[in-house]
């Protein structure tokens, strides 16, 4: 049985290269809280507060970490209860979004990951057991779809997002052997390039990348450095040259490469 943590995280805005963590929560895959804590903003920019309502009074009044005691509580707690075995960090849009902006505040503390913490999305892999689901494949949707309604639920609150994710696992665990489809390594080291290209999100099936003889993410990361590193000529590579036809998904490939670009130089 892997270690699998499910987690979300509460940020101060969208940005993959800048954003800061406000709340996370960690679960195992019994239900059990590893860890549930609201984090002061490195940067001390608190914004996004009428999507997540974390303001000052409220890091104030539950004892907000910073960013440092994040980073090392995270990997003190991971390290007692799974020594050193690898961990399989579970996500929604794990790789557009969780993923990038976990590992790119560890850098700003500097304090280093473990090489054996691996990441998984199970939004694409919602998207490959459950096709044409309605309306969306947000988190409230796929929740109500797959559980059920409950109007009590406040979203967008990580704990709440959090305990949604681990019953969307649970139903999702008979798929397990197609996790290994959507399970990627750390972006920062040599490993990440090897990873296929369905572990991007924004990747679908029908796009004709293989056909160009991409076949992973190095591939793509060896055209963006051919490009000097020109996120606009390679957005219309993608949209142009390899019938990625929706600027969501070209413009999401895009920040992922450029992100793995930054955090390797």
């Amino acid at each position: 049985m892997k270690n699998y943590i499910i987690f979300d995280l509460e940020t101060n805005g969208l940005d993959l290269q800048n954003s800061a963590i406000m709340q996370i929560t960690m679960l195992n895959k019994e239900g059990s809280i590893l860890l549930n804590e609201y984090v002061y903003p490195y940067d001390n920019n608190i914004q996004g507060t009428e999507i997540h309502g974390i303001d000052k009074k409220v890091l104030k009044k539950n004892n907000a970490l910073d960013l440092t005691q994040m980073c090392l509580n995270i990997k003190e707690i991971l390290r007692d209860k799974y020594g050193r075995e690898d961990i399989y960090w579970v996500a929604y849009n794990n790789f557009g979004f969780d993923q990038l902006i976990l590992e790119n505040n560890y850098h700003k503390s500097n304090i280093k990951i473990p090489t054996n913490w691996f990441f998984i999305d199970l939004f694409p892999l919602m998207k490959e057991v459950y096709p044409g689901l309605k309306p969306n494949y947000k988190l409230k949707s796929v929740y109500e779809e797959l559980i059920g309604v409950n109007n009590n639920l406040n979203y967008h609150s990580s704990l709440t997002d959090t305990l949604c994710l681990l019953e969307i696992f649970d139903k999702l665990f008979i798929h397990e052997k197609k996790f290994i489809k959507y399970t990627r390594s750390l972006i920062r080291g040599n490993l990440i390039y090897q990873y296929p290209l369905t572990t991007l999100s924004g990747y679908h099936y029908k796009m004709t990348l293989e056909r160009m003889n991409i076949n992973n993410i190095g591939d793509l990361c060896e055209i963006y450095k051919k490009m000097n590193f020109n996120k606009d000529l390679f957005f219309n590579f993608l949209k142009n040259q390899c019938n990625i036809y929706i600027d969501f998904y070209a413009r999401n490939i895009t920040k992922q490469i450029d992100m793995i670009q930054i955090m390797n130089i």
